[in-house]
């Protein structure tokens, strides 16, 4: 039985909505509704009422549910007792050369100090680096939080709000923030499509129906400023970048909206190997 499965009932029965728990457990309405029905032909029987409302639990959902919860109860005291007795000596983290110069280099030696031996692996994408997490390739990932597989264990480690960088000689370089308005009549120098950082402020720009006049795509930050710089157009880069700004030719303003910002965090389909690491690291 997947434990997974049984994570996604309980929540489904706790909010009394599929759309709701789906949100809360960060993946889709389908994957979630997937694994109900999957529980249903499992013990062949009906689990929720659906209708217009929302769900509630039949009968026989009632008893899953008290069982469900004793069980998975029993399950997270097992794994803290034996938690004492793991023996991690050497492990795979995987993230992008960016993320990982800003927050996990500097990080390493706590890592090393607890017994650790370290491999960090990098991508150049940070969906690449999901797919490894998924396949076992590494155990961990520091990477951006992206809509995920419910078997992975997530830890925050902090926000980085996005700010808008352009030449000093900007207009906009007058203002404290760039709305999402004001970013949509420039011309836009962002990374290729993949790139997280490039889907959040797609995301941004597709909720309010505004366009973006995207005039240049490359891969690396270096040539992105380089472009800003000689006046081919602004960027959106995360706060952490704008200390590397030459201030005499270039300023960033932040992006004013609530959402205009990524998060960073541990990643690790081993529920207590992440948080270990999430607590070293922080």
């Amino acid at each position: 039985m997947n434990t997974e499965f049984l994570k996604g009932f309980l929540q489904t029965a706790q909010t009394k909505s599929i759309a709701k728990a789906s949100e809360a457990l960060h993946i889709t309405h389908t994957a979630l509704s997937k694994q109900l029905r999957s529980l249903e032909q499992q013990f062949d029987v009906q689990l929720f009422v659906r209708s217009a409302q929302g769900v509630e639990l039949t009968e026989a959902g009632r008893v899953l549910h008290e069982s469900a919860t004793v069980l998975l109860d029993h399950l997270d005291q097992l794994t803290t007792s034996l938690e004492p007795y793991k023996t991690w000596r050497r492990i795979r983290i995987g993230s992008v050369p960016d993320i990982a110069s800003q927050y996990l280099l500097a990080s390493l030696h706590k890592l090393e100090e607890s017994g650790l031996e370290v491999e960090l692996v990098y991508r150049s994408s940070t969906a690449e680096l999901y797919k490894m997490l998924l396949n076992g390739e590494v155990e961990l990932l520091v990477a951006e939080r992206l809509s995920m597989h419910p078997s992975i264990w997530m830890g925050e480690l902090l926000r980085e709000p996005l700010h808008v960088i352009m030449p000093k000689s900007h207009p906009y370089a007058a203002k404290t923030s760039v709305t999402l308005p004001e970013l949509s009549s420039q011309p836009l120098i962002l990374y290729q499509e993949g790139c997280t950082i490039r889907a959040k402020i797609t995301e941004l720009f597709t909720a309010m129906n505004h366009p973006m006049h995207i005039k240049t795509e490359v891969n690396f930050k270096e040539v992105i400023l380089g472009y800003v710089d000689h006046g081919g157009g602004l960027t959106v880069l995360p706060e952490p970048y704008t200390v590397q700004l030459s201030p005499d030719r270039l300023v960033s303003r932040p992006l004013d909206h609530p959402d205009a910002q990524r998060t960073i965090a541990v990643l690790s389909m081993n529920r207590e190997k992440g948080r270990k690491i999430h607590r070293l690291l922080r």
